[in-house]
């Protein structure tokens, strides 16, 4: 059976899984990525991976994830920081969301996470302010990567099972050609059967070339580096009080032996303006700062703390929310992979889903992602 060429455009998380999953399945594959690998989102973020969410697609996403992680762990020394995740419960409608995710996790054969009290709590972090808090779902092996480190082993893993890997390659122009893609870039034209729109913050431009809009907003998130005294002598796991579909809310984790990083986040699409992914600003400015370290000093209850700027990175979020994964109805040769909005790397076996629409027609390892598609209802 002879699978389509494929061309990725985008050599971050969302391109590079799938073009690693593409060429496992047998394709013929070119990944086209305007800069170095690993230059967008994917080395901007907070470096988190978990299990932990609430919403039961992206549980059983970040599931398969951590399966993938464990594998490039195991086979490929991709470095895991199994440090822990919290996230903080305040009501109980957030409880029982909790206890619905560790019923799925458990379905799933994860290791499932436990929702433990605020005793439990400040056991596992002495200085967490618990005193508005019913509870927390914890999971001991989430924790933290390296972005560009993970984009480099999908990269050589997909080099060694025979893509190819062009970076510094900027894609100009699209023309049909005798059925087939081909894309115009600085360097050779590429052409391919099927191509893929993984182009992470830049989704959008790389959409309308292609003729097959991606509706994006690319949040400008900032991350702000913390210096802990010397008497905090215990690892701060990642400490997240978002709750998805919910107000913007804190976070913070340890990176470094006596610092953390540390930020304020939300998924939503309409409080942002779309920040254009060629010049926004990627310093952070002190209000932001500022902003910051009221939230972590409100739950992060530690004398002599010190919050300085860190990065700025691009999310982009779809205008519903929810990822975009899968083939246009009025050309399936043409298929989005994007929208993760941050949660790129712990959602990275999505490529896989990409991978399975190119070659099989349908997300087999995850039917429930056809609510994915990006002709759905709603999606503009």
């Amino acid at each position: 059976m002879s699978h389509p060429s494929v061309a990725v455009i985008g050599g971050g998380v969302a391109g590079l899984s799938t073009a690693l999953a593409a060429a496992e399945l047998g394709c013929a594959v070119t990944v086209i990525e305007r800069d170095r690998l690993a230059s967008g989102s994917s080395s901007r973020s907070a470096g988190i991976f978990n299990i932990c969410t609430t919403e039961p697609l992206q549980v059983e996403v970040r599931v398969r994830t951590r399966e993938l992680l464990e594998k490039l762990e195991r086979e490929n020394g991709l470095r895991l920081e199994r440090i822990g995740y919290l996230r903080l419960a305040r009501s109980e409608a957030h409880v029982r969301k909790f206890e619905d995710v560790v019923a799925l996790q458990r379905e799933l054969g994860a290791e499932p996470a436990e929702i433990v009290d605020p005793e439990r709590l400040g056991e596992i972090v002495p200085d967490l302010r618990t005193d508005d808090l019913l509870a927390a779902i914890y999971n001991p092996l989430d924790g933290c990567m390296d972005g560009p480190q993970l984009c480099a082993v999908l990269a050589a893993r997909a080099e060694a099972s025979g893509a190819t890997v062009l970076q510094r390659t900027r894609v100009v122009g699209f023309e049909r050609a005798n059925g087939s893609h081909r894309l115009l870039t600085d360097r050779d034209p590429v052409q391919a059967d099927v191509v893929v729109n993984a182009a992470g913050p830049w989704g959008t431009e790389v959409g309308e070339l292609l003729g097959h809009p991606l509706p994006l907003v690319n949040q400008a998130q900032e991350v702000i580096e913390v210096d802990l005294p010397p008497d905090v002598d215990y690892t701060v796991p990642m400490v997240q009080e978002y709750i998805p579909g919910e107000e913007r809310a804190g976070y913070f984790r340890q990176n470094r032996p006596g610092g953390m990083i540390a930020g304020v986040h939300t998924y939503s699409a309409i409080e942002h303006g779309s920040a254009d992914p060629g010049t926004y600003e990627e310093s952070v400015v002190w209000e932001t700062r500022d902003a910051v370290a009221r939230h972590v000093g409100n739950r992060f209850q530690v004398d002599g703390l010190g919050f300085r700027p860190g990065w700025t990175g691009l999310y982009p979020v779809s205008t519903d929310g929810e990822f975009v994964v899968g083939p246009y109805e009025a050309d399936q040769s043409v298929v989005a992979c994007g929208g993760f909005g941050g949660q790129g790397l712990t959602s990275s076996s999505a490529g896989r889903l990409a991978a399975e629409w190119i070659v099989f027609g349908e997300p087999r390892s995850l039917p429930a992602a056809t609510a994915w598609l990006p002709d759905r209802p709603g999606l503009a």
